[in-house]
């Protein structure tokens, strides 16, 4: 079974078709590099794998399981990333953790965000705003 299906995949905005027909399939441990001109696609392909978006058509598997929405199981690291001005760096990654995992309680919220923030090197600015 693939790790990633993408099966008769379309993407629509209105009447302006982005994607149409795309098959792909992703092995565990395989790399696959996405190429193409600016507009053609790439990015609405990414944030549909992720599930940041919907197809229009077609279906989009992990594992097996339909991708409804973003999980922690996958994830995009954005070209123009955005941080919460007003939310300290432990608060910016706890809204993260919170986002793909939202069953935690907030102590283990609070334990994941202090761990992400010392393995990144910012322990000493955790209590910092961008």
């Amino acid at each position: 079974m693939p790790a990633l299906q993408l099966t008769n995949l379309h993407k629509s905005y209105g009447d302006h078709t982005v994607l149409r027909g795309i098959d792909l399939s992703v092995k565990d441990g395989e790399f696959v590099a996405i190429l193409g001109f600016s507009g053609s696609g790439k990015t609405t392909l990414i944030n549909l794998m992720a599930g940041l978006d919907a197809p229009t058509a077609g279906t989009i598997t992990f594992r097996g399981k339909p991708v409804t929405g973003p999980g922690p199981e996958r994830g995009v690291v954005f070209q123009s990333y955005s941080l919460m001005p007003w939310l300290t760096v432990a608060d910016n990654i706890a809204l993260a953790i919170r986002a793909a995992l939202p069953k935690l309680t907030r102590r283990e919220v609070s334990a994941r965000a202090a761990k992400y923030t010392a393995m990144v090197g910012l322990g000493h600015a955790a209590s910092r705003r961008p």
